[in-house]
């Protein structure tokens, strides 16, 4: 050792500190491009630690200048215009929700624009027996807002029919009659 703070290193150190695998040392050493090492023993190889460092160092400036690597700009975030679904009770919230609840055709007739809180009142052909979608639909409140009136006893409890929960028309009617009735708005 010519350095005697020199010491030998293992396998597993020069491949930590040159960054290749056990397998790519072996094969540079048998290129010639790694340095071969000392035996140590019969199974046992290890390397000055200077001989790792030089090798290190030949690799560091045999590569040709090349500018620091920088981070690629973060992608163009894509803005787009959210369109919100129309809102029922209007002739086209009103035809989404009549295809939620299987109504085939909307009975308005020409040159005729009825109120909107009316529109609603114009299919006759809603389930008698509706599941939570169905009713959301009806009532024009989301799925959630439904379930919220339920839970705040604005609105029935379902009834299970074939394990699922229903809610009956008569009773969601009856529902909002008494709320309009208790608001001073009646039908």
């Amino acid at each position: 050792m010519s350095n005697p703070k020199d010491h030998f290193i293992r396998i597993k150190e020069a491949q930590q500190r040159s960054g290749l695998s056990r397998s790519s040392i072996y094969k540079k050493i048998g290129e010639g491009t790694f340095p071969p090492g000392h035996r140590l023993g019969p199974r046992c190889r290890g390397w000055l630690n200077s001989e790792i460092q030089a090798w290190i160092d030949a690799q560091i400036g045999a590569a040709p200048d090349v500018e620091p690597w920088t981070p690629p700009p973060p992608p163009a975030r894509r803005v787009e215009e959210k369109k919100l679904p129309p809102l029922v009770p209007n002739e086209k919230g009103a035809e989404a929700a009549a295809k939620v609840a299987g109504v085939v055709g909307l009975a308005v007739t020409d040159g005729e624009a009825p109120p909107d809180r009316e529109i609603a009142l114009r299919f006759p052909d809603w389930p008698e027996m509706m599941r939570q979608r169905t009713a959301a639909a009806y009532l024009d409140l989301s799925e959630s807002a439904f379930i919220r009136e339920v839970y705040r006893g604005t609105l029935p409890d379902p009834v299970v029919l074939g394990g699922r929960q229903s809610w009956s028309r008569e009773e969601i009617d009856a529902a909002l009659a008494r709320l309009l009735k208790r608001e001073g708005r009646g039908r």
